[in-house]
């Protein structure tokens, strides 16, 4: 009789942890991920991760910066409770040495799915974090609870100098986004953090946006995402972000995070020429895209 596929899968996990062992006693700084990450090893993902992060593990790797999107599976009953835990571990965030920026986020077209995604100056930094008693205590209660975690390593594309705009160029933009600010303080002050109690008309708008790429075409892909980062940042005074990642441990998947300071710089971004010559370009070369609209519940844009 042949072995059932999770049967399979448990046998690949068990190997892959194998070589990770026998790497991570050679590295400390393989066995700080390796234990942090093996929690998961039933989710091909949370192997695909630890698979990048080893072959990652060479001379120079702590000082290479890094991106990472953590998917969080959370049953409805316990949307309160974990926003909860997600709090306290915002308030040990916003010190942490390294993390550049980070956002812990929730789907709106689900009630299941919760995203945690950070940026660190430095691999090193992050794997510092990783054996931090905050994040241990975290996904300790996270595992006690049944709450599923799938991990993706990401890495930066396009034009990275464009891609934040904290600091508006332009008297509109600037002006624009001071008044962002001054909103942005005013409803942090009144906020709640209850899933169904907030009107998206007074919150930034957050878009993501998952492409499915061939190989062939990611030269094509990323000329074409290039010039649409300068079209954002030349027509959008309300844009606060325009970010493209690629999935480190895939070769087709690619993802787009982009924020404006209300729902009208959103809708103006969709209609606008770049955006439908996006659209376009995706029909033509027979790509899949996926957007999904996003709710930040807890940010480092919140403390600086």
């Amino acid at each position: 009789m042949a072995p059932n596929r999770r049967v399979l899968q448990f046998a690949a996990a068990a190997l892959l942890l194998l070589c990770v062992g026998a790497s991570a006693s050679r590295s400390p700084t393989a066995s700080s991920l390796h234990r942090s990450l093996s929690r998961n090893t039933g989710s091909m993902s949370n192997l695909r991760a630890i698979e990048w992060l080893m072959r990652r593990g060479g001379e120079g790797m702590e000082n290479r910066p890094a991106y990472v999107l953590i998917k969080y599976e959370v049953p409805p009953t316990l949307h309160d409770r974990f926003i909860e835990e997600m709090d306290r571990h915002d308030k040990i965030l916003r010190d942490v040495k390294g993390l550049s920026f980070y956002q812990k986020t929730k789907d709106l077209a689900d009630n299941v799915f919760f995203w945690s995604y950070t940026e660190w100056d430095t691999v090193g930094d992050l794997m510092d974090h990783c054996e931090s008693r905050a994040f241990k205590d975290f996904h300790n209660w996270v595992d006690d609870n049944d709450i599923l975690v799938e991990m993706f390593p990401l890495e930066a594309l396009g034009d990275e100098k464009r891609e934040y705009r904290a600091d508006r160029e332009g008297e509109k933009a600037a002006t624009v986004a001071r008044a962002a600010a001054a909103k942005d303080l005013e409803r942090r002050r009144r906020r709640g953090r209850e899933i169904e109690d907030w009107d998206p008309r007074d919150e930034a708008a957050h878009l993501g946006i998952r492409f499915h790429i061939m190989p062939s075409q990611e030269g094509d892909f990323l000329n074409f995402m290039e010039d649409m980062q300068k079209r954002v940042v030349k027509d959008e005074d309300e844009n606060r972000f325009f970010v493209l990642r690629k999935f480190a441990t895939m070769n087709h998947h690619y993802l787009i995070r982009g924020a404006w300071d209300s729902m009208e710089g959103y809708l103006d971004h969709i209609t606008s020429k770049h955006s439908m010559n996006l659209r376009e370009f995706a029909k033509d070369n027979n790509i899949e895209w996926y957007g999904i609209p996003f709710r930040v519940l807890f940010s480092s844009e919140d403390y600086e």
